[in-house]
C-alpha cells in the first residue's frame, strides 16, 4: 500500500507542474489584478510544491527522458491521451458540441484499433486532431466563474470551478471505473510523469525569466484555462485589456471595443 500511495503522490505532483503550460502565450509574470484573495497562503503552498518538484519530480522527469527514447515517450503520451477520450467525449456532448464529439469518438475508435491501443495517433494523421475537454471547461463555457485562485498541495494551480470539475470528471470516467486501484495509480503516475517531462524545458524557462515565479504560474494557468474554454478562439478585447466585472470596467471595455471596430485599416494609426 505504501508503494501505491507514493506513486499517487508522484503522479499528482508531476501533473501539477506540467499542466498549466500547454496553451499559454504572451508575457507572464509581474503583479496581476486577479481573484487571488488567498495569495499569502497560496504562496506558502507553492513554495512547498516547488521544493518537492526540485527534490522528486524534476529528477524523475529527467530520468524518464534519459532512458525512454522520444518515440517511446510519444507512444506513451498517445496511450494516456486515448484513455482520457471518453471523458472528453462526455464533456463535448455536455457542451452541445456535436461536431467535436464526433471527432473525439472517431479518434478513440480509430486509435484504439488501427493505432494499437492508442500507441499511434492515426486519427491525427487522417485529419482528426486531438483536443481536450473537462467538466471545468464545460461549466466555464456556460458562464460559471472561476472563483478564487487556489494553489493546492501537490495538485498545483487550480480554482473553485476547476476543483469541482476534477471531482466530476473522476466520477464520469469509465476507464477509471473499470480499472483496479493499482492500475489507476499506474495510469496517472505515467500520465503525470509524461506531462512533467514534456513541459520540463518550458517550466524552467519561465522560472529563469520571471520576476515573480508564483505570479507567472498563476497567469499561465489562468490564460491556459481561458484558452481551453474558448476552444482556441481569440480572447475578447475586454479580456486582453484586463477589464474585470465591475460596471466601470465593463463600460471601458465597451468603449475600447467600439473604438477598435471603427479603426479604418486603410488609414495610418497615430501613436
Amino acid at each position: 500500500m505504501s508503494g501505491i500511495m507514493a506513486a499517487a503522490v508522484i503522479a499528482v505532483g508531476v501533473m501539477s507542474f506540467g499542466a498549466p503550460l500547454a496553451h499559454a502565450g504572451g508575457e507572464v509574470g509581474g503583479s496581476d489584478d486577479l481573484n487571488d484573495p488567498l495569495e499569502p497562503l497560496n504562496r506558502g503552498v507553492f513554495a512547498v510544491n516547488q521544493a518537492l518538484d526540485e527534490m522528486l519530480f524534476k529528477p524523475f522527469a529527467r530520468f524518464y527522458i534519459a532512458v525512454v527514447p522520444e518515440k517511446g515517450r510519444a507512444a506513451i503520451g498517445n496511450i494516456v491521451s486515448n484513455l482520457g477520450a471518453p471523458v472528453v467525449l462526455v464533456n463535448d456532448l455536455l457542451q452541445g458540441d456535436i461536431d467535436r464529439a464526433g471527432v473525439t469518438l472517431a479518434r478513440f475508435m480509430v486509435n484504439t484499433t488501427v493505432g494499437f491501443g492508442g500507441m499511434n495517433d492515426v486519427a491525427a494523421d487522417l485529419g482528426a486532431p486531438r483536443h481536450s475537454e473537462d467538466f471545468g471547461q464545460t461549466i466555464g463555457s456556460y458562464g460559471v466563474s472561476t472563483g478564487p485562485f487556489l494553489m493546492l498541495p501537490l495538485l498545483g494551480p487550480s480554482n473553485f470551478r476547476d476543483g469541482l470539475g476534477t471531482v466530476v470528471d473522476g466520477f464520469i470516467d469509465p476507464v477509471g471505473t473499470a480499472l483496479k486501484r493499482g492500475e489507476t495509480v499506474t495510469r496517472f503516475a505515467v500520465e503525470g510523469l509524461d506531462k512533467r517531462a514534456n513541459f520540463l524545458d518550458a517550466s524552467e524557462a519561465i522560472e529563469k525569466t520571471s520576476l515573480d515565479y508564483y505570479a507567472s504560474i498563476r497567469s499561465v494557468y489562468l490564460q491556459n484555462r481561458a484558452y481551453e474554454i474558448r476552444n482556441g478562439a481569440p480572447a475578447p478585447l475586454r479580456d486582453i485589456y484586463g477589464f474585470n466585472d465591475d460596471p466601470k470596467s465593463q463600460q471601458a471595455a465597451r468603449i475600447t471595443e467600439t473604438d477598435a471596430s471603427e479603426i479604418d485599416s486603410d488609414e495610418p494609426v497615430e501613436n
